[in-house]
């Protein structure tokens, strides 16, 4: 419209260059020849030209759309012009007649990072509106809708995007308007700001993120040139999700859920993977004798004769497991959450359990319940997550202020499985000492996880590691094997336990089916759905039994109740939205004349001016951006950060010590890349605290030592092998014990390499082994 038609009607004429052939760009061969006045392209066009082209005799004005023009790129063109080029920004979707609005571009003026829309043509009526259609004030970012007598009659034969996108304008009856989905912002009367697109939103660790603000401030830096802020897909979209639609034959796992991969006999990938590790499993299980003896040696009695911390829900799980240990003697503190949707019959039911049982109860509660709620929500889709934490987290306290050593849980071994051991055999970790080691170093990087109930309650408990290691969390399922139906049978011969008929068939909690309803939307799939199917694998469960305890009745009135009470707003009904939350990673790609602004000076820059959930997880340097012939960035060429070239003046070394090397092969199985070089940061390879776990566990179990924090303070293997190498062994502050008291001699001993002198004076100074 505007690069035929326009010079056409004013008496011009048009010069028509051919598609240059090979890796040119036709737009140069333009500005070489010098035979026309104005120009008419994109900013990414503008981009790739040598400066030494923009300096012409004839060409005057160019004239840019279709892109977000960004004041870099407008000011060195005019500088290398030797200020004689005028610039116009042009903004118009296709669906309102191309042009729209225009703004001439001021290098004195014009100082944001963006150079602005500018102001409508003729004929157009511009509105930048809220969410509920009402115009908002200057500096408030609202949706682009333009009037007047360009906007077409809609899309030929596509009545409901014709209905969705051009609405009634309610400031002229009987037109229409054009919502275009672009967000702006009225910079000063009569000017607009070009903020981004609507649909790049995205959330990141549970906040929303527009990736315009990103791109911003990554041009802030004076070596940046192009941007382009883009979206690692997550490994569901990127394998595709499972062919086979249905459930796991074997364990119920729907299709629906990301790991579920069915096979062509329809066996999901989770029971693939179990049968693999079965015997690992079964290694990890112990009996109630091995449960039995953990007492004594972590047994602190206090005035009250109590044992331990157990963590009740009123759920049958947990009373359960209440009533064996107290027929084992123990004589626990019971410790509940009310969360402020606790349902009535789910209180009555502990309190007729703890007084059946002549027991103590805390009941814990705090005033951030709301907003850990919706933080969780944010994070997870679900509301568990941070009840859980919130249950450890004052648990724990709890047992430090009465001086007891011991905290026992009540999850079941589907949900023991999920949470502690699923990820630990995956990446190797499989010896029962190792798990148990691993599992206590990731109970020091959550706890420490910068979450609300981290900003909420007292965590002071977690800065110290001893903390760690003088309160042990046991699970009592690990020690003992009982499917459902026993449970259920104990429960009704012997407590006075009722099934609560206030909640679903999944939860004591009346907040819990929000939290079902809200990762059903948002992930598209049930919550529950993996823990039960592991509780099928374990033999806990029957596969009929778990799935109809997924089929909830959710009262969507009260759902929305709690919602608004919370104050959470939910996400889009896209089932798929959710699988670009937790999952998504974002990704820089800039191009820099400076050889030395890689990206880890790049995250040092963003570091300084952003809050750290929004700096990119890779940001990659590049000569120039990938280009479609229309003179757009092609983000299908643009390269995948996970898999990019090595060795080529990408500061890639390759690692040198021993320690460099283990190092770098666990990273790279861990973060699943090709190669990794000693000077790579960890976050810039897409870790994150999950995978900081994952990688601190891998290297325990190969003999390297190091902490979660020195990961993150020390994020290259080059840096983290000094400090691997400056560890030294913790001299014992307590006698070690010698396997037996006969027969003590070096030659039942010949690996550890000992004579008979040193074993005298083990024996010396450690006393006679009982």
């Amino acid at each position: 419209m505007t690069s035929l038609y326009l010079p056409l009607v004013s008496g011009g004429r048009i010069i028509v260059y051919p598609e240059s052939e090979g890796t040119d760009l036709a737009v140069r061969d333009v500005f070489a020849d010098d035979r026309v006045d104005v120009v008419k392209l994109t900013p990414s066009h503008l981009a790739v030209l040598e400066p030494e082209l923009l300096d012409t005799s004839r060409i005057r004005t160019l004239i840019l759309g279709g892109e977000d023009l960004k004041t870099s790129v407008a000011k060195a063109a005019v500088e290398s012009s030797g200020g004689h080029l005028e610039i116009c920004n042009e903004y118009g979707p296709t669906e309102a007649t191309v042009g729209s609005m225009l703004h001439r571009f001021d290098p004195t003026r014009d100082s944001d990072a963006s150079v602005p829309l500018g102001r409508p043509i003729a004929n157009t009526t511009i509105h930048v509106l809220s969410e509920d259609s009402t115009p908002v004030p200057i500096g408030v970012v609202g949706e682009i809708y333009v009037a007047g007598a360009g906007v077409a009659a809609g899309y030929l034969g596509r009545p409901d995007l014709t209905a969705e996108r051009f609405v009634e304008d309610p400031f002229q009856p009987g037109e229409r308007m054009y919502r275009t989905g672009d967000l702006a912002r009225w910079q000063r009367p009569g000017v607009i700001e070009f903020l981004g697109r609507a649909d790049d939103q995205v959330k990141i660790r549970g906040y929303r993120i527009e990736l315009g603000e990103i791109e911003s401030a990554l041009h802030e830096h004076p070596g940046v040139g192009e941007v382009v802020i883009d979206r690692v897909e997550s490994e569901l979209e990127r394998t595709g999700a499972s062919a086979l639609v249905g459930n796991c034959v074997r364990c119920g796992l729907t299709s629906e859920h990301p790991d579920a991969r069915l096979d062509e006999d329809g066996l999901c990938g989770p029971c693939r993977f179990f049968d693999t590790h079965r015997a690992d499993a079964e290694r990890y299980w112990g009996t109630m004798d091995n449960l039995r003896a953990r007492f004594p040696e972590n047994r602190t009695r206090n005035a009250a004769e109590q044992d331990c911390v157990m963590l009740l829900s009123g759920g049958k799980d947990s009373t359960y497991a209440l009533y064996q240990l107290v027929e084992m003697g123990v004589h626990p503190l019971v410790f509940t959450l009310d969360n402020g949707y606790l349902s009535e019959e789910a209180k009555a039911n502990i309190r007729r359990v703890v007084d059946d049982l002549g027991l103590e109860l805390v009941m814990g509660t705090t005033p951030a319940m709301d907003e850990i709620f919706v933080d969780s929500l944010e994070r997870f889709s679900n509301v568990c997550q941070g009840c859980f934490k919130t249950v450890y987290t004052l648990a724990i306290n709890l047992a430090a202020e009465r001086g007891l050593r011991t905290i026992v849980t009540g999850l079941s071994r589907g949900q023991i499985f999920e949470t502690r051991l699923a990820d630990l055999f995956r990446i190797g970790i499989v010896d029962p000492v190792d798990v148990d080691d691993a599992i206590v170093e990731a109970r020091r990087a959550y706890h420490r996880m910068d979450d609300e109930v981290r900003r909420s309650l007292d965590t002071s408990l977690f800065d110290d590691d001893s903390s760690f290691d003088q309160i042990a969390i046991i699970d009592f399922y690990r020690y003992h094997d009982i499917g459902l139906d026993g449970v259920m049978a104990f429960l009704r011969n012997r407590a006075p336990w009722v099934r609560p008929t206030d909640t679903g068939r999944s939860t004591n909690c009346l907040i819990n089916n929000t939290g079902i309803y809200v990762h059903t939307k948002e992930r598209g799939f049930h919550n529950y759905a993996l823990p039960y199917s592991w509780d099928v694998r374990l033999g806990h469960k029957r596969r009929d039994t778990a799935l109809r305890e997924l089929d909830d009745e959710i009262d969507l009135t009260q759902v929305r109740t709690i919602l608004d009470e919370i104050g959470y707003e939910m996400q889009a009904d896209d089932p798929a939205a959710g699988l670009r939350g937790p999952q998504t990673r974002l990704v820089a790609y800039y191009t820099s004349d400076d050889l030395d602004l890689d990206g880890q000076r790049a995250r040092a820059h963003l570091a300084g001016i952003l809050p750290d959930y929004m700096v990119p997880s890779y940001l990659v340097r590049l000569d120039t951006l990938p280009l479609t012939p229309n003179g757009k960035v092609d983000r299908a060429a643009l390269p995948d950060p996970r898999l990019r070239s090595r060795g080529n003046g990408d500061g890639y070394e390759a690692p040198r010590t021993p320690v460099e090397k283990e190092l770098a092969e666990i990273w790279e199985t861990v973060l699943g890349l090709d190669e990794v070089g000693i000077h790579d940061p960890f976050i810039e390879l897409g870790g994150d605290s999950i995978l900081n776990i994952q990688i601190v566990s891998r290297a325990k179990a190969s003999g390297l030592i190091f902490t979660p924090q020195e990961l993150f303070e020390h994020e290259t293997i080059v840096a983290l092998a000094a400090v691997v190498g400056a560890a030294t062994p913790v001299e014992p502050t307590s006698p070690v014990p010698l396997p037996t008291t006969e027969g003590l001699t070096p030659e039942r001993f010949p690996e550890a390499g000992i004579d008979q002198a040193e074993l005298d004076e083990l024996l010396e100074r450690f006393g006679e082994p009982e």
